[in-house]
């Protein structure tokens, strides 16, 4: 058999390898004297201690890579997974790595690891993507300076108090997308409730001007509304009802508590919300505060009767983007009841412009109410004023399939 890949220079040998797992890269070495070092030459690597039989393998495997790799070579991705109680690398060895990229022009960084967030990550000037999990944030002894980030992903991160969050941000100018998940501020080594972590919203203003695209998790009030209010792109979704139970810092959490009042969101013009409560109350304020909305994502619908939530109403005026912008919406794990038949009516009838409504059943749903829903919806007549007549797509999810129905709205 004719070995077409060696034909390829070293540089395009080497791009391919930079999409595996450095372990599985090194293992080449073995095809031929060719392809001996080539692996050393990769500008992306990529640890994960669920790869390897043992901590004490993990450990030793990033050690000696490390050490093997030109020094004279740079590092333009980096990702180190490991929160093993275990790991010899979990604090100091992982610090020191990643003072080492920094000097190594590098522009991914990803690590998922409980260390104390290093002072050199501060004020690289390369870096492009920072992916944080795990991560303690007690000070900044460096100016915070990010000058070509483009891309910040925060979970499961502790600060220490909030204003170093602030001051976070504060070094983003260039940032476009921002990610947030399970932050908290721990005073004093417990953590604060929901009212005593509160930020003044004005700490936050004119902070990221250049986003387009968040994706924020409201598990606690860190996090206000009004940072994301100029986004195009906008995910917002509270913490499930599972992590609550377990954690107690979340029991009396309701969603969007972060503000008394939602800020105009002028640019927004896609946004999926997955919210576990009183979502019937405020999702009429949102649209009213979208109006150049076109693509609309609701997921949570199924728990809001569980949860005894307001029943939805339909708003009095009906808001600009459903008389003008929006194309599609989609209601997510629907259960067939009363509200959410409601509420695609109302989208139904109030959207002019509307191309699509997508209604995806949950798979316990009760098969009665879901065609008796699908009926109703599949006959109602809505006010658009194109020429083709809006799509329904009715989706079943099964534990292990997908049946999916499509028809036309009649008038």
């Amino acid at each position: 058999m004719e070995d077409r890949l060696s034909e390829f220079h070293d540089s395009i040998l080497c791009h391919i390898l930079s999409f595996l797992p450095t372990k599985h890269a090194a293992t080449t070495s073995i095809l031929s004297k060719r392809w001996k070092s080539l692996w050393l030459s990769i500008l992306t690597l990529d640890f994960d201690c669920e790869s390897f039989k043992s901590m004490a393998s993990f450990d030793y495997s990033v050690h000696k890579f490390m050490l093997l790799r030109n020094i004279g070579l740079p590092i333009l991705s980096f990702r180190f997974n490991c929160t093993h109680c275990f790991c010899v690398c979990n604090k100091s060895d992982v610090t020191l790595f990643v003072s080492y990229l920094t000097n190594r022009g590098i522009e991914n960084l990803n690590i998922k690891n409980n260390i104390i967030l290093p002072p050199s990550i501060l004020s690289c000037k390369t870096l492009k993507v920072l992916k944080l999990i795990g991560a303690i944030v007690n000070s900044f002894s460096h100016q915070v300076d990010f000058p070509v980030l483009k891309i910040l992903h925060l979970k499961e991160m502790r600060f220490e108090r909030h204003e170093l969050l602030v001051k976070l941000l504060s070094g983003c100018a260039t940032l476009e997308e921002l990610q947030t998940k399970y932050l908290c501020v721990r005073y004093k080594d417990s953590l604060v409730s929901e009212k005593d972590s509160l930020v003044s919203e004005k700490e936050f203003d004119g902070l990221l001007p250049s986003l387009i695209k968040a994706k924020i998790s409201f598990d606690n009030s860190i996090i206000p509304v009004n940072l994301v209010r100029n986004v195009e792109n906008l995910c917002m979704k509270q913490v499930s009802l599972t992590y609550c139970t377990k954690h107690s810092m979340f029991h009396n959490l309701t969603p969007l508590t972060y503000c008394t009042k939602l800020p105009m969101f002028h640019n927004v013009t896609h946004v999926e919300f997955k919210i576990f409560g009183n979502m019937w109350d405020w999702l009429p304020q949102m649209l009213e505060r979208c109006h150049k909305l076109q693509s609309l994502i609701i997921q949570g619908v199924e728990y809001q009767d569980e949860l005894k939530d307001k029943s939805w109403e339909d708003p009095p005026i009906v808001p600009k983007c459903l008389s003008s912008q929006l194309r599609t919406c989609c209601l997510a794990y629907c259960k067939g009841t009363k509200n959410e038949l409601q509420f695609a009516k109302y989208i139904l009838q109030n959207s002019k412009v509307l191309k699509t409504m997508k209604i995806k059943y949950d798979y316990c749903a009760d098969i009665q109410a879901k065609h008796q829903m699908t009926m109703e919806l599949s006959s109602f007549a809505k006010g658009s004023t194109m020429c083709e007549p809006a799509k329904i797509l009715i989706e079943t999810k099964r534990k292990y399939c997908l049946y999916l129905t499509e028809f036309n709205v009649t008038f």
